[in-house]
């Protein structure tokens, strides 16, 4: 997702970087494997384009220098698996994203736990395992195992154009019945303006569809690992979501993914926009936006099973073939270090995974109005992975699902598309 530096923001960052890298208790040993050398491959993101920035200072105070490979995320997603597959050992950590790499990786035992290693002399005492929030840890928590230590928090909302909204008396929507009622009463088709857009793409929707699917009660698989898209929860959610979508989306809204979606919001041609808080970003800049004063946020619609957004986070993780295991962990936590992690929210706006963070004034005063109150409040009913089954064939999985999605949106009939998808995503799990 993209991110949006203000000069406060800037100036906030500024202001703290003496002390980045400089939270360790004083009896840690921080320089243990001074003279070491590591290699991380890990995607283009806001976090490790900040982290390559770090890396002088990291080397200084731990005397190891990390060597970052940072790969678009469909060549990462590529070369990673054959590195350590065919060259054991070359890479010494990761990035990975578990709600898509997270069972395959598991599966082919890449991972190296990172619990005994948190419970051990080599992390600092005041890393502070307890500073991050409980569910998002659960992001990369996979058979019982910390796997990961995720860098930021993705949670969704629904965001709202409040003249609009003013215009029509309507109070901002917090129910899928409110929600639906305030799509059709905004929807303008003679004025070029849509009540309701989010993504009608079969892959990308299972991201925005996902909340819908939780807010009926539905989930994608079962206790044994089996989907569960034929039963009622999958069946309304789908209802729902073309409804609204045919009844107050664009008119060409099949097909569409996030990167034309967001714009319509942006420049007045939508009313009501469901994604990541992360676009936020987007909607408060002044040199692509029409909006910057009048966008609000909401946490996303509950349904008869409440509101639950999904909650997806990158980070890294180290690779068990690595000879360089301890290493790559004291490399690791000075990055995640409390006050490292508040330098990389202030510098990227991505919300942290770190309680701590939420509560530090120069957060507090930089952070976009709302992002705050919306993270925190979702974050204990969040769905961690929730953007799509977690399983080892990620991309046939949403696939098939978004088939489902597009034969919805298409007027077809729901139940035969909800029962075909069940029978193929069965099919690709038992291979």
């Amino acid at each position: 997702m993209a991110t949006f530096l203000t000069r406060r923001t800037l100036l906030a960052s500024a202001a703290i970087a003496p002390m980045v890298g400089t939270a360790s208790a004083a009896d840690f040993d921080w320089k243990r494997f001074n003279g070491s050398q590591l290699r991380f491959m890990v995607s283009v993101h806001p976090w490790t384009e900040w982290a390559q920035k770090q890396l002088p200072a990291l080397e200084a105070e731990t005397g190891i220098k990390v060597n970052l490979e940072i790969l678009y995320e469909d060549q990462l997603r590529q070369k990673l698996p054959l590195t350590l597959r065919s060259d054991p050992g070359a890479v010494d950590a990761f990035f990975t994203l578990p709600s898509w790499d997270g069972a395959s990786f598991a599966r082919a035992r890449w991972y190296a736990p990172l619990e005994p290693l948190i419970a051990s002399d080599l992390t600092a005492p005041d890393w502070d395992y307890s500073d991050f929030f409980p569910n998002i840890l659960n992001i990369h928590r996979l058979n019982g195992q910390l796997l990961g230590v995720p860098i930021s928090t993705e949670v969704q909302a629904l965001f709202f154009n409040k003249a609009m909204l003013d215009a029509k008396g309507l109070a901002p929507p917090t129910t899928l019945d409110t929600l639906m009622a305030a799509a059709k009463a905004l929807n303008d088709p003679a004025g070029n303006v849509a009540g309701f857009v989010t993504r009608g793409d079969g892959v990308q929707a299972l991201y925005t569809f996902a909340p819908f699917l939780f807010a009926y009660g539905g989930r994608w698989l079962d206790d044994n690992g089996k989907p569960e898209l034929a039963g009622a929860p999958f069946i309304n959610a789908l209802k729902y979501y073309s409804e609204i979508l045919r009844a107050a989306g664009p008119p060409n809204v099949l097909g569409m993914q996030w990167k034309t979606t967001y714009p319509l919001f942006q420049q007045e041609r939508a009313a009501l926009f469901a994604d990541a808080v992360n676009f936020l970003a987007y909607f408060r800049d002044p040199s692509q936006s029409r909006i910057v004063d009048k966008v609000g946020m909401v946490p996303v619609p509950a349904g008869p099973s409440g509101s639950h957004s999904t909650v997806i986070a990158w980070g890294p993780a180290i690779a068990a073939s690595s000879k360089q295991q301890q290493a790559a962990w004291t490399a690791i936590q000075w990055l995640t270090s409390k006050r490292n992690m508040l330098a990389a929210s202030l510098a990227t706006t991505l919300p942290s995974s770190r309680k701590s963070v939420f509560s530090a004034d120069a957060y507090v005063k930089a952070a976009p109005a709302g992002v705050i109150e919306i993270v925190q409040s979702q974050i204990p009913n969040a769905v961690p992975n929730g953007a799509n089954p977690l399983v080892v064939q990620v991309p046939e999985t949403r696939a098939a699902i978004g088939q489902a999605i597009i034969a919805a949106l298409r007027g077809e009939d729901i139940t035969k598309a909800a029962n075909e998808a069940q029978k193929q995503v069965l099919a690709i799990i038992n291979g």
